[in-house]
């Protein structure tokens, strides 16, 4: 590559995306948009009842790699590795993972019983947190050499948290962490970048049926964004991960970027 940059209509032509957890939301979202700009992209899902929802996504992809669908729960020892492994098989090296599968909780310090507060944090730590870690580290013997990418989709309650996220804010304050350290200790053995997204409150199927009294916590808060009064759109976190993807991007690794219109600050 030389500069001055000539942007491509196709930056990723050719390249294979991996992105967990994207049979729909944020997920599918980057799926969608990481395929617009030329790549062959595994869509993620985690069990067979969401199977519809990931067929749905990969007929809709409007690019011209060729995708497929892969079921693999990330909460499990095994889905991590099991999905770094299809992918491999399919394409024979992996370009780029974005470690999106996620689960939010509300998680009240007093709310529940010792066991009960116990599997919420098994839930979601084990999904948010070791997901994450595994992935990672099931896919480093598949990245390609030169230009591979590696994106964690974190979150801005970590660093700017709502009432009763204890559990959820922690785990996305793990993967950031996680970003920091590999960040230093993956690039120059793996010819990889790795970075962090960091939304806040996206507008996705699942947030639009999040209980009222959540949804209108939310809502007062974004009435204060700097940029607008409204929630981030899916579309706009996918487009982040797409600009880190571009080999233009190589010299972009360690970053904690909040996509929150300004409410939350690097």
């Amino acid at each position: 590559m030389t500069f001055p940059y000539e942007p491509s209509p196709q930056p990723l032509r050719g390249k294979i995306a991996l992105v967990s957890g994207s049979s729909s939301g944020i997920g599918a979202a980057i799926v969608e948009e990481l395929s617009r700009r030329g790549a062959h992209v595994v869509v993620n899902y985690p069990y067979q009842s969401e199977k519809e929802n990931a067929d749905r996504v990969l007929s809709g992809l409007q690019g011209i790699g060729r995708s497929i669908a892969v079921e693999a729960d990330l909460s499990t020892l095994s889905g991590p590795r099991l999905l770094a492994e299809a992918t491999a098989k399919e394409f024979g090296h992996i370009d780029i993972v974005v470690n999106n599968a996620g689960i939010g909780a509300l998680s009240v310090l007093n709310g529940l019983e010792d066991d009960d507060f116990a599997k919420l944090w098994d839930k979601v730590v084990n999904l948010n947190g070791r997901g994450t870690l595994l992935l990672t580290r099931a896919s480093l013997k598949y990245l390609s050499p030169k230009h591979s990418r590696i994106i964690n989709i974190c979150s801005s309650t970590s660093r700017n948290p709502d009432p009763d996220m204890s559990i959820y804010a922690g785990s996305k304050g793990m993967v950031e962490s996680f970003t920091r350290c590999w960040a230093r200790d993956l690039p120059r053995e793996y010819g990889c970048t790795v970075n962090a997204i960091a939304p806040g409150p996206v507008s996705t199927e699942s947030m639009m049926v999040a209980p009222p009294h959540f949804q209108e916590m939310l809502m007062k808060n974004a009435a204060n964004t700097p940029v607008g009064p409204r929630m981030a759109k899916p579309e706009e976190i996918a487009w982040t991960v797409a600009i880190l993807c571009d080999e233009a991007a190589d010299w972009l690794n360690g970053l904690y970027l909040p996509v929150t219109g300004g409410s939350t600050l690097s």
